[in-house]
């Protein structure tokens, strides 16, 4: 007792505990496994001996104070210092060995994210490359995305309206070995843990209402004002909460609301159907039907960029039947769709490819309308103007895939007129927009239409024509079936204004007598069953005098004129 009371208080301290601990081995194991107060202990460095490896000679490399290899001896009981077999394991507490500062780097910013160096920090734009130290924060909000990786390859994907703390990046044993410790405030992040699978790498993500200790792994974790959601995806995850833990394992999901212990894990939601699911749009909004799934009150969609899963450019989530996205500019994207449970737990991802081939936007098509019918043989198409579009592109075709185009034309006009008789029957027209470098866009949706030839002109070889004193008589043949005659008789070429009107499927007609002289008479045929008129047929006709022989009665007159 002497010799103890004479050795410096920190050593007399361990000894103590050691002779303590001998008394009670089972103590120690209560409390490494039991929940403790605090929520976030230091993690312990396995170092695994070699041939040759002494405890003096370890503490030397690895401890910040060498003389403390005492206390490995006693936490690891090993026996003899110098002599350790090769292959024991020794567990050095994180607080003994040599610390040194670790950092992440920002690798991928898209839209408008933020970052500061500290919390009391002013907020900056964050860029691609960034190096950020323990006490950093990004900021990510709606509509961008980011990644992060840390010092052993550990990816950190931080979806929209995400705030992240790092809390911890550390190494100790000169590197050996890794402590992170991020803090989820709000949103989600997904975490590929460790992808080397180095040893001694310990993660933590904290948020409000929970940590989740991770064991190399994949995983998502998201943290809301009342509730924290943790769905691994491969290995296992170790959700703690109120001193109370679970272990979450691969396709299973675990939730933990403030002041509350983590429930019990539940399989999460299998991957929904996406086979069905188009895979080209060529008008906005975007439009996915929803397949039904059992067990999800909701489906969580994201749009990504190809190849690029941290890169999400919108993301919904609807208990609808449809799943609408308003925009994108052309290319090709993945969907990224997950069925949620009545607990808000996000289940297995499915894929889908998708393209957008929409811009130039298409012209609405005004005229001829869908289902209308045209009389004339070279009818005039029209279209709305649509901005950024240099031209427009039209074909007209007897069929709706196009294979035959009648025309297909380009033109700076929002109408265009056939310069040939269409032929009778149905017809199909479409038209696209063309931008000024020559890009043209989707087709809008073809519209049908029928031409039906009007009346020609009427035949008036067969009619006979013949004056009494006071009537103009026409005879003229039947009209043609379906059809009637409208004739027009005017002092003038242009038929205005009519002198007389009449109109008739044809035999004898009366028209009033006009004067004598040059007089033009029109005749159309006209179809019953619309009032379509065929092309006028103008003859002229010479009005003879109503009475030639009053001249005669006036020679006697003669010489007294």
């Amino acid at each position: 007792m002497r010799a103890l009371m004479a050795l410096p208080l920190r050593r007399r301290a361990l000894l103590l505990a050691a002779f303590f601990l001998a008394l009670n081995p089972g103590l120690a194991w209560a409390q490494a496994v039991s929940p403790v107060a605090d929520a976030s202990p230091s993690p312990s460095w396995q170092y695994t001996v070699r041939p040759g490896d002494t405890l003096i000679a370890l503490g030397q490399r690895y401890l910040r104070d060498p003389a403390q290899w005492p206390r490995v001896q006693r936490d690891n009981r090993i026996a003899n210092p110098r002599q350790i077999p090769p292959g024991t394991v020794l567990s050095f507490p994180a607080s003994l060995l040599r610390v040194q500062p670790s950092s992440a780097q920002l690798i991928q910013v898209f839209g408008a994210v933020r970052w500061r160096a500290q919390a009391q920090d002013d907020w900056q734009a964050a860029k691609p490359g960034q190096a950020l130290a323990a006490g950093a924060q990004v900021q990510v909000p709606e509509g961008s995305s980011a990644a992060i990786e840390l010092a052993n390859g550990t990816r950190l994907a931080l979806q929209p309206g995400s705030l992240l703390s790092l809390d911890t990046l550390s190494l100790y044993a000169n590197g050996l070995m890794a402590d992170t410790r991020l803090r989820l405030q709000q949103g989600q992040m997904e975490i590929r843990d460790n992808p080397k699978r180095l040893p001694n790498q310990n993660l933590r993500i904290l948020t409000p209402s929970a940590q989740a200790v991770v064991r190399g792994t994949q995983f998502r974790v998201s943290a809301a004002a009342e509730t924290t959601r943790e769905e691994t995806l491969a290995g296992a995850v170790d959700l703690q909460a109120q001193g109370a833990q679970v272990r979450v394992g691969a396709e299973m999901g675990s939730l933990a609301r403030a002041g509350q212990a983590p429930l019990p894990p539940v399989r999460l939601l299998a991957a929904p159907d996406v086979s069905a699911l188009p895979t080209r749009f060529e008008q906005l909004p975007l439009s996915f039907p929803l397949p039904a799934q059992t067990g999800a009150t909701s489906l969580f969609g994201q749009v990504l960029a190809e190849n690029d899963a941290a890169h999400v450019l919108l993301q919904k989530t609807t208990s609808g039947k449809v799943l609408n996205f308003a925009d994108l500019p052309n290319g090709r994207y993945v969907l990224r769709l997950r069925a949620v449970d009545a607990n808000g737990l996000q289940g297995l991802d499915a894929t889908h490819a998708f393209t957008v081939f929409a811009r130039p936007f298409f012209p609405m098509l005004t005229a001829p309308v869908a289902g209308a019918t045209v009389r004339v043989a070279r009818p005039t198409l029209r279209w709305s103007a649509v901005l950024d579009a240099a031209r427009t592109q039209v074909q007209l075709a007897t069929t709706a895939d196009f294979s035959r185009p009648l025309f297909d034309v380009q033109t700076k006009d929002t109408q265009w007129t056939p310069t040939a008789d269409l032929p009778p029957g149905t017809l199909f027209w479409r038209a696209a927009s063309v931008d000024a470098q020559g890009q043209q866009g989707p087709w809008s949706t073809p519209q049908k239409f029928t031409y039906l030839p009007g009346p020609g002109p009427a035949d008036l070889s067969r009619a006979a024509m013949r004056f009494d004193a006071d009537h103009l008589m026409i005879d003229l043949p039947p009209a043609p079936a379906g059809q009637h005659y409208a004739l027009t008789l005017s002092n003038n070429a242009s038929l205005q204004p009519a002198l007389a009107q009449v109109q008739s499927p044809g035999g004898a007609l009366t028209l009033p007598r006009p004067s004598s002289g040059k007089r033009y008479l029109g005749a159309r045929l006209v179809d019953d069953s619309d009032g379509t008129e065929g092309p006028p047929v103008v003859q002229v006709i010479e009005v003879p005098a109503r009475y030639p022989h009053l001249w005669l009665l006036l020679i006697p007159l003669l010489p007294a004129l």
